[in-house]
């Protein structure tokens, strides 16, 4: 089992913050009357990284804790050992680490992928409710809860599917439901596709579509649910800033779109043709059961809460997100 965790965050000199409404900001000064500390696992990640950043400059405390000993804090999860300070003084816990999904699975890897999620949820829910004053849980999440393959558009309340994933998950948040009976603000944040140029889905398909070999997958006809990775560390401070997040969200930008979209506007704003398909088989031969659940999914996902609750977005339309993201 392995988690990662950041070296302490360095306070960058110049830091571009995404932009927030008038509203979200009036809700921060009004809650922020003193800095607040938040704990972070999974800091080292591609979103944990730019998260620690955002959440420094914005004028919170942030603590990390990793299983490597690069963090402030260490934690054994296998052996469900946690330095018993770390929670010392925290008001939100923000739960990120996991051992990565994309990998081919064998039955080692799969347990892997389940006990990493679900085994730190419980040392964490565990040492939050021994807490005098018990911290926010804010929690990464998929939106592979609601299966692989839907023909309609989902939302927060959608039921759960089908496939090993769609488990992981409900476990995963199962995992923290002993927060809510005594109240604690818990929030699992249903993420879909991340765009970045720094790492995830979109990093592997840059190469082969920069060299013009890049083309649609399968029938191309699959939904996709993206988001890019600012309104992702937007959507998390939002939940760390906005008490009436609760419960499960759905991070995915406003317009899901299908595989062949995607495609060609990936390839639009990358200036190259995208002649050049992958089709299923290969890609249930090269990937087996990963690649049914993620490459093929079949998943347009809403994000309604996010919506309902006044966050702004700032790439919601797939050419600009693309654009500002490979600029």
């Amino acid at each position: 089992m392995k988690f990662v965790a950041c070296p302490l965050v360095v306070r960058p000199q110049k830091l571009e913050l995404p932009p927030y409404t008038l509203l979200s900001e009036f809700v921060t000064k009004a809650n922020m009357t003193t800095p607040k500390t938040i704990l972070i696992t999974g800091a080292s990640g591609l979103v944990g990284e730019s998260l620690c950043a955002t959440l420094m400059a914005r004028g919170y405390s942030v603590r990390t804790l990793s299983r490597s000993g690069r963090g402030d804090y260490q934690w054994d999860v296998a052996a469900g050992q946690l330095d018993p300070h770390v929670l010392d003084g925290v008001d939100a816990v923000i739960h990120l680490a996991g051992e990565s999904v994309a990998q081919r699975w064998t039955d080692a890897v799969k347990a892997r992928i389940l006990d990493s999620r679900v085994d730190s949820t419980r040392l964490l829910v565990d040492s939050i409710l021994a807490q005098d004053k018990r911290p926010t849980y804010i929690a990464a999440s998929g939106i592979s809860y609601y299966g692989i393959d839907s023909e309609r558009l989902l939302d927060e309340s959608s039921g759960s599917g089908k496939g090993f994933l769609a488990e992981v998950t409900r476990q995963w948040e199962g995992a923290a439901q002993a927060l809510t009976e005594p109240g604690v603000r818990t929030v699992f944040l249903r993420t879909g596709i991340v765009l970045s140029a720094k790492g995830g889905a979109l990093a592997k398909m840059l190469t082969p579509f920069k060299l013009g070999v890049g083309g649609r997958i399968g029938d191309g006809q699959q939904k996709m649910s993206w988001i890019s990775l600012p309104d992702l560390v937007s959507a998390y401070v939002f939940a760390v800033e906005n008490v009436s997040v609760r419960g499960a969200v759905n991070a995915v930008a406003p317009e899901p779109v299908t595989n062949s979209k995607f495609t060609k506007t990936l390839g639009k704003v990358l200036g190259r043709p995208t002649v050049f398909p992958l089709s299923a088989s290969l890609v249930k031969m090269l990937f087996g059961e990963m690649g049914r659940e993620t490459v093929l999914s079949n998943l347009g996902v809403l994000p309604n809460s996010l919506n309902e609750l006044g966050f702004e977005w700032q790439q919601a339309e797939l050419e600009t997100a693309l654009k500002q993201t490979l600029s």
